[in-house]
């Protein structure tokens, strides 16, 4: 070992200078480690350790060994033992912190965590970075994003070099489609002007903030407040302490508090709304899924039944789909639907979409169990309606209901009048389930969330709250979050409807003047007069959406930089069209941005290829085949005789089935022989798909991926 290292007790001293006598003991026990032999270095430690009792660095790698080998109880032992030894060591206490971190007691953790930062003098040791991981993991598990993003960027500040970790998993959570701008946004805490009386204390808290010791940093503010109640920052960065301590009830109170002080509308709405997405007690009332199990009385009838219904849909699962039942699988599994699937779909109206009301598994004689029937369906206002519909389609082949079995909150995110789910019939255009879903969503935004209680609104519906004056804050902030919902994109036309219909303030646009393009909120972004900002503010508000994956704002700045000639050396105008095009949620417009690329690629005397290319995966994904084959005799006529692009043709027409797998053998991609002259329809059931419905809020445990065309391109 480099006896220059810092010593493993923790101690934040070189090894030399620390525990110098047992380099030789230390250096075996690594090479034990790094032969992946755990086993017989925790041996060695314990040998080592009955000779030498007591030694911080000996007890840091026997706790640590023992964590890595599930020995929970004996790590448990070994680190109260450490910190019996060494009750200063920032070591002990990271160990702490990371085993209650793995038992899940996440506030427990915070706060041994912060027990190890304040212990660190110098040097911060490798184990209480370690912890920070850890314990900001654990907390991401638990659905305390506030604590754990704070965490993560704290473990991001400290780590630097390449291990960009925290980052790559921060970056991930802000790809989740309901997670709420607010919370992907990074949280800081304000200073104060200058001038200010205790403006140096304020920085000397912030400094003390940006190294993790946020339990110190609150203690000290804590003295600082009673004399300063006059002023709103102060509200607010001991609000954000206490997010960032886990302490979620406080997070919400302290948001609320600063919300009611004298402050701009904008700073106090998004306050409200963070403590209506953290707090711990405010829960809107949700529907459970439940799965009821029925007597099978007449098996054959079953099956005859089955077979006759309109109502039910024979899934048809796959093995691997089949694997996510536990014990015996089902012979057969079924969506039972409200209605007849309609056979034309031209004049197809909102009202005659089918809706799923449950799912239906039929299991055979086991063992230990005579057939059944398993019904899982939500238990909310249509479930009398999803019994009688099942009943009156398999008659007296089912008997009684034996059994039900609570599946908890049902999968909506939390807010049922945001969610629906449709059966579209297969032949559907994707220019109709566009306008079907696009209708669909402005009904549930304009009538059903408008006449739904909310528990920020006092058990009120929105409508209810319109006029009364305490109300009117948790209301505007109950709207904000409702526009950044993922699937509320491009609904701004609605959105003015509905502030109109709640009497509530529309948006004013943000003057440039008045925006730090390091510190504005990203929820304020698309509201920007970007125009006025210079180039070098739109590429730090560029980088900040991208990091946060806030796509409404960042297909604003896109637009207001494609205007400018000088934004080229912030990043390429093919990107910037690139992005655009993955942004923009309605096809029509992204078409439109490939044309816009096209006609510079021309100026620039460039192949169109590439943008052709673009516009052919999103017309197979959306299963537009006449589009489809449009933009393909166009690629076989005009850019076959560009390898690069003839290779890409092959690769996407083998993908969805197109093409047999020997098309191209013989020497590199196929020639213009070798491609179809056209895509049959329904190619692009090759092509991965999410739900329509997918929630439009985030819940924890609810998460879900974007479903976006194509991932957003970051810059290196």
């Amino acid at each position: 070992m480099d006896p220059y290292t810092l010593c493993p007790c923790g101690s934040g001293k070189k090894l030399k200078f620390c525990c110098s006598d047992l380099i030789g003991e230390i250096e075996k026990i690594h090479r034990m480690i790094e032969g992946d032999q755990p086993r017989a270095a925790l041996r060695h430690v314990e040998q080592t350790l009955a000779k030498r009792p007591g030694r911080a660095s000996l007890l840091d790698l026997k706790a640590m060994l023992q964590m890595s080998l599930d020995e929970h109880d004996e790590a448990e032992a070994t680190i109260q033992e450490f910190l019996k030894c060494e009750p200063d060591s920032p070591a002990a206490h990271a160990h702490h912190a990371m085993l209650l971190a793995d038992k899940g007691e996440t506030v427990e953790a915070v706060d041994a965590l912060q027990a190890a930062l304040e212990r660190v003098e110098t040097n911060l040791p490798q184990r209480v970075l370690e912890a920070i991981g850890a314990v900001g993991h654990a907390l991401l598990m638990s659905g305390d994003v506030v604590a754990a993003r704070a965490h993560l960027w704290l473990y991001e500040a400290i780590a630097g070099g390449n291990d960009h970790r925290a980052l790559e998993l921060l970056v991930r959570m802000n790809q989740m489609s309901g997670l709420p701008l607010l919370l992907r946004d990074r949280m800081a805490l304000r200073g104060l002007p200058a001038d200010h009386p205790v403006a140096a204390e304020i920085e000397v808290i912030r400094r003390m903030a940006a190294a993790g010791r946020w339990r110190a940093s609150a203690a000290q503010l804590d003295e600082l407040l009673p004399d300063h109640l006059d002023q709103p920052l102060f509200f607010y960065n001991r609000a954000l302490l206490s997010g960032y301590l886990a302490d979620r009830k406080n997070f919400a109170a302290g948001m609320r508090l600063y919300a009611r002080q004298d402050i701009p509308a904008d700073d106090a709405a998004e306050a409200e709304a963070l403590a209506q997405l953290v707090d711990p007690e405010l829960r809107d009332e949700a529907a459970h899924a439940v799965k009821l199990v029925f007597e099978l009385k007449d098996e054959d009838a079953l099956v005859e039944r089955i077979a006759g219904s309109k109502l039910m849909q024979n899934m048809n699962l796959s093995p691997e789909e089949l694997e996510g039942f536990e014990g015996p699988k089902p012979r057969g599994y079924y969506m039972l639907l409200d209605r007849e699937i309609p056979e034309e779909t031209e004049s197809l109206t909102r009202d005659d979409v089918p809706h799923v009301l449950g799912f239906v598994a039929h299991f055979g004689r086991q063992t230990d169990r005579a057939e059944r029937l398993e019904l899982t369906t939500d238990r909310d206002a249509k479930f009398e309606k999803t019994i009688e519909t099942l009943r009156a389609e398999l008659g007296d082949a089912v008997g009684e209901q034996q059994d039900e079995v609570d599946l908890g909150e049902a999968q909506h995110g939390g807010d049922a009048a945001l969610s629906w789910r449709w059966h579209l019939p297969p032949a559907t255009s994707a220019q109709k389930r566009r306008e079907l879903l696009r209708e669909e969503r402005q009904v549930a935004l304009l009538e059903r969330w408008p006449n739904t209680p909310r528990a920020a609104l006092g058990g009120k519906t929105p409508l209810e709250a319109v006029g009364v004056e305490e109300l009117q804050l948790p209301l505007l902030a109950a709207v904000l979050l409702l526009e950044q919902g993922s699937n509320n994109v491009g609904f701004g036309e609605t959105f003015v409807e509905l502030r109109k219909k709640l009497g509530l303030a529309q948006h004013e646009t943000v003057p440039a003047d008045q925006v730090d393009a390091d510190t504005v909120p990203v929820v304020r972004v698309s509201r920007i007069d970007l125009a006025a900002l210079s180039s070098a503010e739109l590429a730090m508000l560029y980088k900040r959406c991208v990091l946060v994956n806030a796509t409404d704002a960042l297909g604003h700045i896109l637009r207001e930089a494609l205007k400018r000639d000088d934004f080229d050396s912030s990043l390429p105008r093919p990107k910037l069209y690139e992005q655009l095009f993955t942004v923009e949620e309605d096809s029509e417009k992204a078409v439109a941005v490939l044309d816009e690329a096209r006609t510079w690629a021309k100026s620039e005397g460039e192949s169109c290829g590439h943008w052709d290319m673009l516009e052919l995966q999103l017309h197979i994904a959306e299963n537009n085949s006449e589009g489809a084959n449009r933009v393909l005799t166009h690629l076989r006529d005009e850019h076959m005789d560009e390898p690069e692009i003839a290779q890409q043709i092959y690769q996407l027409l083998y993908m969805i089935g197109a093409i047999p797998p020997d098309a191209g053998m013989g020497g590199g991609a196929p020639g213009p022989a070798g491609i179809p002259s056209d895509i049959p329809a329904g190619a692009a059931a090759q092509m991965p798909s999410a739900p329509p419905n997918e929630s439009a809020i985030w819940t924890p445990g609810g998460e879900t991926e974007s479903a976006g065309k194509s991932k957003l391109w970051t810059p290196d």
